[in-house]
């Protein structure tokens, strides 16, 4: 079925949401989420996806919030819709448009057609969810990194892992490394994977270690990631290692197909953590085409402020205060109908 609508406004929420009538509880560190669903399946999917990235119950302690997911295709025909800028566009063109409304903030993800609505109380996805199952994890992701945020946390572009309670980040600029590293770490008996690519860390008073949160989403890498690996090259098929190892690095390296490693699977029920104290941070600095030694060198922030930049993540469209305010709604880009998205 194809949900088709014409304006925003003549959405029946209400009816959307007593259809979901599934349920599955997800406690995150600080916050337990509720999923409502009108499809069973999703939910399925949802808790084998989860399973050892959350805690292994919910404390009564901390705050319940729903979100609704309905498993309906949907055609968005009319409205003004707001384009996402991103630092670096991407030759696949727009990624995602948003739109405020009374009820809160849509937000479109153009190439997929998946539809999502950000609210505080009750936010809800709309699509292909099974199709475009990575997205429903963001979704859901979403909502924890805005609680832990308007706790005080801050957001980082990093992976990570721990080793006895001590996280270690790992931050570049896309492809740079930071997940391939990561993985390479957690060969350690003693290291635990925390995050593949966003991290939440709040600074703490003079002399006290800074606490660094994980984001329950498995890494998703390249096939230079998978064949430089004896435990992840089985996820290619014998075809895809026989073609990907005779490959040059440059043409390997360029190649943008992502794969699921999931990490009780491939590492053991006892390898992921949900949170640690941050004593090191690693910043990937590096080039394809340099002759250079390979080197690590300590880096004073203070001094050198600017190496920072690789660590630095915007909160993104779907980040909410807590007073309901959306800070990119401060923006007044051009508008565009989904007839006439821009390339």
């Amino acid at each position: 079925m194809t949900l088709t609508f014409d304006a925003l406004e003549h959405l029946p929420l209400a009816s959307l949401k007593a259809n979901c009538t599934a349920r599955l509880l997800l406690p995150f560190q600080g916050l337990t989420l509720q999923i409502w669903a009108d499809n069973p399946r999703i939910l399925e999917l949802l808790k084998r996806y989860y399973a050892g990235l959350t805690a292994s119950a919910s404390s009564d302690s901390q705050p319940v919030q729903a979100v609704f997911l309905v498993d309906q295709k949907v055609n968005i025909q009319g409205g003004d819709w707001t384009p996402v800028k991103r630092n670096k566009p991407s030759p696949l063109g727009l990624k995602e448009a948003y739109r405020d409304t009374p009820e809160g903030r849509w937000i479109h993800k153009v190439r997929t057609g998946m539809v999502f609505l950000q609210t505080l109380d009750a936010p809800l996805a709309i699509g292909d969810l099974t199709r475009h199952f990575s997205q429903v994890v963001n979704f859901i992701n979403n909502q924890f990194l805005n609680v832990q945020q308007r706790c005080g946390y801050l957001l980082g572009h990093a992976s990570a892992f721990t080793a006895n309670g001590q996280a270690t980040a790992i931050a570049a600029s896309s492809g740079g490394g930071k997940s391939t590293l990561m993985l390479k770490a957690l060969e350690s008996p003693s290291a635990r994977f925390l995050s593949n690519d966003r991290i939440l860390f709040k600074p703490q008073p003079e002399g006290c270690a800074t606490e660094v949160l994980g984001v329950a989403k498995h890494p998703r890498v390249n096939p230079g990631t998978l064949i430089s690996s004896a435990r992840l090259a089985g996820l290619l098929s014998a075809a895809e290692r026989e073609r990907y190892g005779q490959m040059p690095t440059v043409q390997l390296w360029g190649i943008e197909q992502k794969y699921d490693v999931l990490i009780p699977a491939l590492y053991g029920d006892d390898k992921t953590a949900l949170s640690g104290k941050l004593s090191t941070l690693v910043l990937l600095d590096w080039s394809l085409d340099s002759t250079a030694p390979t080197g690590l060198s300590r880096v004073d922030i203070e001094q050198v402020p600017e190496a920072l930049e690789g660590l630095r993540k915007s909160p993104g469209p779907f980040f909410q205060s807590g007073d309901g305010h959306f800070p990119l709604s401060r923006r007044l880009p051009v508008t565009f109908t989904p007839a006439n998205w821009p390339a």
